[in-house]
């Protein structure tokens, strides 16, 4: 059987698509550690006492609620760190409770890396987030 090189490069876009979007992922969640964990991490579990901002499984359950799809979700997701407008917000019980997010200094493109590592919901979860949304939320 003879491979065309056609096939082959077929072959090799697909591959380098799935090995560029795991290396955005984990260049968004290097990036979500770096400039975004120390706020919206575990620091405080459920205790929003102990917290300086909602958990970003909060964040992300608000926003994947109204942007289901990847694009959408990631756009919303990048207007929010761009420009902060208490009027545009999912979450004002956040607001009310933290304040507005204070401006970040994170390029555009990194933010579009770090919402895609939330939207791929690989991130971690305070202990006690769960029995919070079917109890706030009903279950989801």
């Amino acid at each position: 059987m003879k491979i065309t090189a056609p096939f082959l490069l077929l072959i090799f876009m697909l591959l380098q698509q799935t090995v560029l979007a795991d290396n955005e992922e984990s260049q968004g969640k290097h990036l979500y550690k770096t400039f975004c964990s120390s706020c919206h991490g575990l620091g405080g579990g459920m205790d929003m006492g102990q917290r300086v901002a909602p958990p970003i499984a909060a964040v992300r359950f608000h926003y994947i609620g109204v942007y289901p799809d990847k694009t959408s979700f990631v756009t919303a997701i990048t207007n929010w760190v761009e420009k902060q407008d208490e009027n545009k917000s999912l979450m004002r019980g956040a607001i009310r409770r933290f304040n507005i997010m204070p401006p970040i200094s994170v390029s555009k493109q990194d933010t579009q890396k770090i919402a895609s590592y939330i939207y791929a919901g690989d991130i971690e979860k305070p202990p006690g987030f769960d029995e919070h949304v079917k109890e706030m939320h009903g279950s989801h």
